[in-house]
Order: C-alpha cells, then sequence, then structure tokens
C-alpha cells in the first residue's frame, strides 16, 4: 500500500516537472515568436561620421543592427547609439517580411549607448507591435533570458542564456549575460522569458571572452520615454565630478576631484548621497540627476565627516545636434566628454574622407586644430570667417604621440583647396 502510494506521489511530481516544463517551454516560444512582430532591421549609412561613427583608425561608412519599438502610436524605436550613429546618418528599418522606410533620428544618449527613432505611423505594418518594458532596477541572477535580433545576419532569431549579473563596469551599469550577443544583434530587445517583458538592449559581447554578453538595463530607457513622452529633455547633466575606481574594494563612488569655483575639492572621499538618495555609482546618480533643472544636493563622506554642496548642474548636449565644419574633407567639431578633462579640445578632427584635400595635404583623424592662418579661433563660426574665401589655409595641429595619450605633438600643415570646400553645418 504505502508503494502504490510512493508511485502515485513519485507519478504526481512527474506530471507536474513535466507540465511546468512545456510550460515554460510554449511560453518561452510564444515570446520569441511575438518579437518578431515589434523587432526591426537597421541599416543604416554615414556621412562625415563624427570620432564616435569611427573605429580606431577605420571609417565605418555603413553598418547594420537591430531595434524594437517602444511606443507604437508615436512610431517611437530603440536602438543602440552604436547602431544610429550619432548625427549625420540616413537611416531606414524594416520589419519582418517588409520593405525598408526612412526613419529620422531623434534622441542620442551622449551617456548611455542609446537612441531614439522615429518612423512614419502609418507606415507601420498592421501586425506590428510595441515591447514591454520591465522597468524594475534590478532582476535575478539566473533568470532565463533571449537576446534577440539579427546575428551574423541571421535574421529575427533568439540564443537563450541566463542573467550572470548586474554590474558597473566600463563607467556605466550593465547586464551580463551569456546569451550570445553578435554583430546584428545590437540594439534588439533582451527578454525575460519568464514573464516576456524586455530587461535589457544587446549592446555588445566583451572582446576575447567566451560569450560574455552585455545589455543597457531597461530601467534606463524607462526613465528616457517617461521624460521625452512628457514633453522634457531626458538628456543627462554635466556633473564636475571625477570618479576614482578602487579595485581592491571594486567601491565606485569614490571621488578623485570635485570642480568648484575653481578649486578642486572633496579628493579622496565618498559620494554618498544625491538629492538625499543613497548611491553607490556614478550610474546611481546619473539615474537619480536625469530630467532635474537647476541645483542638486551631493552628500560627501571622507571618515567620519559629511558635508554637503549646492551645485548648479546644465545638461549635456544631444549629439545630432552639433555643430561642425567639413574642412576639405575633414570634419572638425567638439568631442563630447564624460569625464572632466582641465584641457577641451573644441575643434577636434573626427574624421577625414580618403582622397579628399585634408587627406592629402596631411591633415589627420584624432587630432585637433589650434591656430588657422596665425589667429586663435575660439568659435567654429570663427574658423569659417577665417577661411572664407582662402584658397590657401596654414594651420597648426596637435596631436598625441602615442595611442595612450600622455605626450602631444605640434604639426604645421599647409592646406590647398584643390577639389573639395569649406562648409560650415550649423544644427
Amino acid at each position: 500500500m504505502i508503494k502504490k502510494i510512493q508511485i502515485k506521489n513519485y507519478i504526481c511530481l512527474l506530471l507536474f516537472f513535466g507540465f511546468s516544463i512545456l510550460s515554460f517551454n510554449s511560453f518561452g516560444k510564444s515570446y520569441i515568436d511575438e518579437a518578431s512582430d515589434y523587432t526591426v532591421r537597421f541599416r543604416v549609412l554615414v556621412d562625415h561620421p563624427f570620432v564616435e561613427d569611427t573605429d580606431k583608425d577605420q571609417i565605418i561608412r555603413s553598418w547594420v543592427g537591430a531595434g524594437f519599438v517602444v511606443d507604437k502610436s508615436l512610431g517611437l524605436i530603440v536602438t543602440n547609439a552604436h547602431v544610429s550613429g550619432v548625427g549625420n546618418t540616413f537611416i531606414k528599418i524594416a520589419f519582418k517580411g517588409e520593405k525598408f522606410i526612412k526613419a529620422k533620428l531623434i534622441y542620442v544618449d551622449p551617456e548611455l549607448d542609446l537612441a531614439l527613432v522615429k518612423v512614419d505611423t502609418e507606415k507601420m505594418p498592421q501586425n506590428s507591435s510595441e515591447a514591454k518594458l520591465s522597468c524594475d532596477k534590478s532582476i535575478a541572477n539566473g533568470t532565463a533570458v533571449a537576446a534577440y535580433g539579427h546575428p551574423k545576419g541571421l535574421k529575427f532569431s533568439a540564443s537563450r542564456g541566463i542573467i550572470s549579473n548586474q554590474r558597473f563596469l566600463y563607467g556605466k551599469e550593465v547586464i551580463q549575460t551569456d546569451a550570445a550577443i553578435n554583430t546584428g544583434n545590437s540594439g534588439g530587445p533582451l527578454i525575460n522569458l519568464d514573464t516576456g517583458l524586455i530587461v535589457g538592449v544587446n549592446k555588445a559581447t566583451i572582446k576575447k571572452s567566451s560569450g560574455i554578453g552585455l545589455a543597457i538595463p531597461s530601467y534606463l530607457l524607462c526613465k528616457i520615454l517617461d521624460l521625452y513622452k512628457a514633453g522634457k529633455s531626458p538628456l543627462p547633466m554635466e556633473v564636475p565630478i571625477k570618479f576614482a575606481k578602487d579595485n581592491e574594494t571594486e567601491q565606485h563612488n569614490k571621488v578623485s576631484e570635485l570642480h568648484l569655483d575653481g578649486k578642486i575639492l572633496e579628493i579622496g572621499s565618498s559620494l554618498i548621497k544625491v538629492n538625499d538618495q543613497l548611491i553607490k555609482t556614478p550610474a546611481d546618480m546619473s539615474y537619480i540627476l536625469r530630467g532635474l533643472d537647476g541645483k542638486a544636493k551631493f552628500t560627501f563622506k571622507n571618515k567620519n565627516r559629511e558635508k554637503d554642496y549646492f551645485i548648479d548642474l546644465k545638461k549635456k548636449q544631444n549629439s545630432i545636434y552639433r555643430d561642425y565644419i567639413n574642412l576639405a574633407g575633414a570634419v572638425i567639431a567638439a568631442k563630447n566628454y564624460e569625464k572632466i578633462s582641465s584641457e577641451q579640445r573644441p575643434f577636434y578632427i573626427h574624421s577625414i574622407k580618403v582622397g579628399s584635400d585634408a587627406d592629402i595635404y596631411g591633415i589627420w583623424k584624432d587630432c585637433w586644430i589650434k591656430y588657422v592662418n596665425a589667429s586663435i579661433p575660439k568659435s567654429l563660426s570663427d574658423i569659417a570667417k577665417i577661411t572664407e574665401g582662402k584658397k590657401e589655409i596654414n594651420l597648426i595641429t596637435s596631436c598625441y604621440t602615442s595611442r595612450q595619450g600622455f605626450l602631444t605633438l605640434d604639426y604645421s600643415v599647409r592646406l590647398e583647396l584643390e577639389k573639395d570646400k569649406i562648409e560650415y553645418i550649423k544644427r
């Protein structure tokens, strides 16, 4: 009798787990099927690329990627900034089984690898849908997920894995996953297979690793979308603080420098609160400040001492509105800085068109202009005025002597305009 009961219990357990597995697999499959209705393909072509749209010494003028609909009524699609490009790009997107249509780049985040594009809602397929986002700040390690996109040209496909950790890495908050994120997956959704909610935006794989994938947590996207839909700027704030990572304790809120009123303060302190909210990383600080205007309260701690500062802040620049000069094939503009620098480079040489006058006469990418025709330019418009109507221009540029950027050398360049021209593009 006891054996029969035990056998019955055993059978019940097997049936229970069997149905659980079948249920899980069927739900997982349907969530992946649904992803094909809100995920899109990206084709991007760039003209006059900024440095963010280049790869080391190579200028990449076209690429592909993924994205997904976050608001169908507005025609809003999210992707990575490295997929959309940061400006001067021509973007087309395609839903599954549909032709490519034009998309307009409307927002590039200067801090996170996120961008928003907009399409004509009337050109969206009727069966298209919008993704449902998880706006929770944390997700349990071990959660089953699928990275969806177009890996290596395999369109609308998924790779399965788990959430390995949510961590602060390379100055950003990221989700670590073992779901394969390959070329073509960037910008696609990371789907929670238990709920169907999007928990991240696929970003990249760590080079020379055994498949360690990274995604941007979706709660960061949630705040950007909420601010945008409310008619507010979602741009992050410029904060005059430089942080120093403690490799021993992995503490990320240690302060290297606070620049205030021409002084460097709070060296070696820890930033523990922003507007009275506890923080552990610079990403926490940025999240709290995003969408605020005016002053913010910063609380620093050094040993047993705490000190508050009320600091006036301004927003970072949306990269798509960056003015630039096309100097006979050389793109000259300010370089977006995430870290405090004692020496800004407002006339940075972002890219050089191969075969242009700038290329032939020896203007180099990743250097910056110091002097133009023996004058010190104060703005891009100054450069435009100094060079207006000139067929020969004398430049002094400065370049780093090594990739590490420790030392610089100045170079004299004589530029003759033979086939190209100078354009001042105001955006």
